[in-house]
């Protein structure tokens, strides 16, 4: 990226001459690098700010020194002493010409030039902020504590990140995949965790949240506490849960077509009906894999993610096939066989590649 261009384009709109086409140009290069967001608004809230009169005289020498030690590194900015008394006669002499408006751009522009090359010097990459990341694979789980003393488990194939910054301004976290949080409490920052339906807001909680890319569902399962969820697409709208209830969220995409499935759905939690103490929302946390009246083809994403394997359908209706029970000690194998005993289909295993056919 050419970071000269940026700032040109900054001192442009500060001064006020920057026209449509420059001003877009500006937005996308701020949105394709949101890292200069920060020291850009640091600029124009100085840019913005009326300087008290008795700070002026102090103001512009402290200019003047920084220009000095601008100069003394060999960076191009600012003019001789001369050449300054000179500009300055003209500015109060001539304020109202319009070609004033053209050299204040130029300045400006000049000054965040040189600072930008001051700061990024050449060859020098701009970095976003620190980002710390904790993922699993297939066939994986881990769990970790985060800064402010929360705990999280993640279930194989998720992906947890927050910034380095994270419990000393804000405690805001991004998931894919599924979670389950037992979060300390801290009444001046909420917890919040963002998936790409659904955004929670917590105090202190235990809930489990389950926000896989590929799933038709994002679920969040209150444990205790309250937990405060929004959709993405809809932030205005907000639900509460209470303890033993969930909220599933549907992919937009499904409601492109007519469906009686509401987006957001408010529900109880699910147990297994031969054991009435084994949760299927959060079975996982006891490494136990329940379903109950689950289709073979929601029931084979999660045992990709449970095994670590691929699972294909030569014979597509063998998707519709449903089962119910619990994987504990099962491997793989062990499993599919366990499911042949309940339905008729045939399957062959190639490494880590299963195809499910007649």
């Amino acid at each position: 990226m050419n970071n000269k261009r940026v700032w040109e384009l900054i001192g442009r709109k500060l001064a006020g001459e920057a026209s449509a086409e420059e001003l877009q140009e500006l937005e996308g290069l701020l949105r394709a690098n949101p890292d200069l967001h920060f020291p850009v608004e640091a600029i124009t809230d100085i840019w913005k700010t009326t300087p008290d009169p008795a700070d002026r005289a102090e103001g512009e020498d402290a200019h003047t020194r920084l220009i000095g030690r601008m100069q003394e590194k060999g960076i191009a900015i600012g003019l001789s002493a001369e050449e300054q008394q000179s500009a300055i006669f003209q500015l109060e002499t001539r304020t109202r010409s319009p070609w004033l408006r053209y050299l204040a751009a130029a300045a400006v522009a000049g000054i965040l030039i040189a600072a930008a090359t001051w700061w990024w010097p050449a060859g020098k990459a701009v970095h976003a902020p620190a980002i710390s990341e904790v993922s699993t694979r297939n066939g994986s789980r881990t769990s970790i504590q985060l800064p402010d003393g929360s705990h999280v488990w993640l279930n194989a194939g998720s992906k947890l990140t927050y910034s380095k910054d994270f419990g000393n301004s804000n405690r805001e976290v991004n998931l894919s995949g599924e979670a389950f949080f037992d979060i300390a409490k801290n009444a001046d920052y909420p917890f919040i965790i963002h998936t790409a339906r659904m955004d929670v807001r917590v105090l202190g909680t235990r809930f489990n949240l389950k926000a896989y890319p590929g799933d038709k569902m994002t679920e969040a399962t209150l444990l205790q506490g309250s937990i405060e969820a929004s959709l993405a697409s809809r932030p205005g709208e907000r639900i509460i849960l209470k303890p033993t209830e969930k909220i599933l969220v549907s992919d937009d995409s499904l409601h492109t077509v007519k469906t009686n499935d509401p987006v957001m759905a408010v529900k109880h939690l699910t147990y297994y009906a031969e054991k009435e103490d084994a949760i299927v929302e959060t079975s996982w946390m006891e490494n136990k894999l329940v379903f109950r009246d689950e289709s073979f083809a929601s029931l084979a994403a999660r045992m990709e993610r449970w095994y670590g394997v691929t699972i294909q359908f030569a014979d597509k209706k063998k998707e519709e096939l449903r089962f119910t029970g619990v994987f504990a000690q099962e491997n793989i194998q062990q499993a599919l066989q366990a499911l042949q005993m309940t339905a008729a289909f045939n399957y062959t295993i190639h490494g880590t590649e299963i195809i499910i056919n007649q």
